[in-house]
């Protein structure tokens, strides 16, 4: 066996459930349908028999939303819309739609002639399928700043309603034959959130303006509203909520009270008998993609999945991996641990979606819902991308994107011994960015790198990330630089122990600064080497090495006192890097999608 590359497989091989939903056909047999990345479940909830079924033309993008209609189930994934019939277990109909949209099926209606109407990402437009003549036809974009349509509902005068978010929420009615457009929430209105839309079991129309708790429910007719009381609604033809939603929950002889296809199972209640029955189920999956890896306290290497979230191990002595799952890790769901930090026994992961920070005990057995313990979410570090442990001993600094509709991120500082988080909001740090790189220097200071975008929806308000030095006891900052012009993300820094702080933007640009005289000392682009991954910086104390681990290649720079010096190729990959990174003995070892592999540089 080649030992300068080894690819040790799929740690976590499990998909996500994204949507599903109950589809009967005409005689009365009914199939639960599970959309994934790539593929259908179909299952027979009344002999247990399940059926896989892949996307058309290799597609293996993720759906979002899915519908039931006539035996028929609709859903999306990327440009195109696919039509499946569970009981012939096989697509009837797709097409790749060519609108200059990312997404289409993002939400599902129907109007009282059948017509399936279905919204897409990220310029919200509304679509019409027509399951007679196989035709579909763009009405057009239904809001021109927001992205996400996340609820559509036709009613019986011909509008259709669609739910809007996240910066500036909205509901739009759009008259369907005229082609009359207008907003039903006044400007002054729309703030940060999501309008909300379904078809009640009546026939009617229901929403709100983005507070599920809220008593100010709409009923929609001919165009317009009436707010109405809670006891008025109608019941939804959905249950659960983001992926766990069920189109047509009520149809078939037995309510489904659980189900995960990352974990492979169905809990099941018979209506009638109140008899509960459990549907195991295997499938043939390319593993979840993983997410940053990182070596423990106990010199073993950890890691996430992402969607799902699964927790692994790999015991670097015996190239064992083991999986723990997804329900190790409380609330977990589709998310990942995107950063780590570590302080003697004491692991702490940081993860997406919610800003969670989760504590390990490495010195102890893991176990669900004790160890690891999650301590605290934090909605302004919804997806946290940073960590690092301070050389006291007693604080984590941790940093990351805001939730949906929100512009710039928080700093938090993570106290171990009394779990009080500190935060300093962007206003306070670099107003409208988010820190995404973080290190320490000599003299116990903060050095974060930003970054301008916003992945939750809301529109960027900056032109360039910043470098800036931040005193955390005082909690001040104490100088703000754009080091790279143009340069949108200082995603990557190391600090060596001459106080210079090596950084890499988003467009592979890898460049030495001195922090506090803002003096770039050397630049290079690197992106003829390939993309930035997730966590790609590694040092080797006794060669004074530091390992830059880009998409395609493995570069090293040699720390010098008095000079920068020109990074050198170590390997170009056999398999390219999508996440990072652990050194250990003379070994990188990386993420490649959902593989973890590992490559040697130097004498073991």
């Amino acid at each position: 066996m080649n030992n300068l590359f080894t690819d040790y497989g799929i740690p976590v091989s499990a998909e996500e459930e994204r949507t599903a939903a109950i589809c009967m056909n005409a005689e009365g047999e009914y199939r639960f349908v599970i959309a994934a990345k790539g593929f259908v479940i179909i299952v027979n909830l009344e002999n247990d028999h399940i059926k896989q079924v892949f996307f058309p033309e290799n597609n293996d993008e993720y759906p979002y939303s899915s519908y039931s209609s006539n035996g028929l189930f609709y859903t999306g994934a990327a440009n195109m819309l696919m039509v499946l019939d569970p009981f012939l277990e096989k697509f009837i109909y797709y097409k790749v739609i060519e609108n200059g949209e990312e997404i289409v099926g993002f939400s599902f209606a129907e109007d009282i002639l059948g017509n399936i109407y279905f919204t897409s990402y990220p310029h919200c437009h509304l679509l019409c399928y027509s399951p007679h003549s196989k035709e579909i036809m763009d009405y057009g974009s239904m809001d021109l700043t927001e992205k996400y349509p996340g609820s559509v509902a036709v009613d019986h005068t011909g509008w259709a309603y669609i739910g809007i978010g996240t910066e500036k929420k909205n509901i739009v009615a759009f008259h369907l034959e005229k082609g009359l457009r207008k907003d039903l929430i006044e400007e002054q209105q729309r703030e940060k959130g999501t309008g909300y839309i379904y078809l009640g079991i009546d026939g009617f129309v229901y929403g709100h303006m983005g507070a599920s708790s809220s008593s100010q429910w709409m009923k929609f007719s001919n165009g317009e509203f009436e707010t109405i009381d809670t006891e008025k609604l109608s019941p939804s033809f959905y249950t659960g909520t983001a992926f766990q939603r069920i189109h047509r929950y009520q149809e078939g002889s037995y309510h489904i009270e659980r189900y995960s296809l990352s974990e492979g199972f169905i809990e099941l209640v018979h209506r009638e008998t109140a008899k509960t029955k459990k549907i195991h189920f295997n499938y043939t999956s390319d593993g979840a993609k993983l997410s940053t890896i990182y070596l423990g306290p106990d010199d073993h290497l950890y890691g996430t999945s992402m969607h799902p979230l699964q927790f692994f191990q790999f015991n670097i002595s015996t190239n064992k991996t083991t999986n723990f799952g997804g329900e190790i890790i409380e609330k977990g769901g589709g998310g990942n641990i995107a950063a780590y930090a570590s302080n003697g026994n004491i692991l702490i992961g940081a993860a997406y979606a919610g800003g969670k920070l989760y504590v390990f005990d490495m010195a102890k057995k893991f176990k669900k819902n004790e160890n690891p313990k999650l301590v605290l979410q934090e909605e302004s570090i919804h997806r946290p991308r940073c960590a690092v442990a301070l050389k006291n001993h007693k604080h984590i600094v941790w940093g990351g994107f805001p939730g949906y509709g929100m512009v710039g991120g928080s700093l938090g500082i993570y106290c171990i011994e009394s779990e009080k988080n500190d935060l300093l909001t962007h206003e306070k740090v670099v107003e409208n960015q988010s820190t995404i790189s973080l290190g320490e220097l000599s003299s116990g200071n903060i050095v974060g790198g930003t970054s301008i975008e916003t992945p939750g929806g809301a529109g960027s308000r900056e032109k360039e990330a910043h470098l800036y030095v931040l005193d955390w006891e005082t909690r001040r900052v104490k100088n703000s630089f754009v080091p790279i012009e143009g340069a949108r993300e200082i995603a990557q820094i190391f600090i060596d122990e001459y106080d210079r702080v090596h950084c890499l933007t988003e467009q592979s640009i890898y460049f030495v600064c001195n922090p506090t005289t803002e003096q770039i000392l050397f630049r290079k682009d690197l992106s003829n080497w390939g993309q930035i991954v997730r966590n790609g910086f590694a040092y080797d104390l006794p060669t004074n090495t530091l390992y830059c681990l880009l998409s395609h290649t493995l570069l090293s720079m040699e720390i010098q006192v008095e000079q920068c010096v020109e990074p050198k190729v170590v390997h170009t990959l056999p398999m390219s890097a999508s996440s990072g990174i652990v050194h250990k003995n003379s070994r990188i070892y990386y993420g490649s999608g959902s593989h973890l592999c590992s490559i040697q540089i130097g004498e073991d």
